[in-house]
């Protein structure tokens, strides 16, 4: 039983460590010569034909945009209580104040 770790440990060596065998020539590697045309202009296939230009759009974020609707509902409902809150005077298409 004392030796039950050495064995385990060769066992394994010998399943996961590969054998120095003489190894096998390897056939030489194909050469990749350059294409004797050039290839043609790439064309995207969303039809942009130009880069994107970043500051002809405004960026929006998700999370300012979620933080205003949770606003305006809040609103809303303290609306629907009768109770006055600043802010715009028309959420949601009801009127409030």
């Amino acid at each position: 039983m004392t030796d039950l770790i050495h064995r385990l440990c060769a066992w394994m060596r010998l399943l996961l460590i590969p054998h120095r065998h003489d190894p096998a020539p390897q056939p030489p590697a194909p050469r990749l010569d350059p294409p004797s045309h050039p290839l043609p202009a790439h064309r995207s296939p969303y039809g942009l034909h130009a880069p994107l230009d970043g500051t002809a759009t405004v960026a929006v974020r998700p999370y300012l945009t979620a933080h205003e609707q949770r606003l305006r509902r809040r609103e809303l409902a303290l609306a629907a209580l009768g109770l006055d809150m600043p802010g715009p005077y028309w959420i949601h298409g009801t009127e409030v104040a």
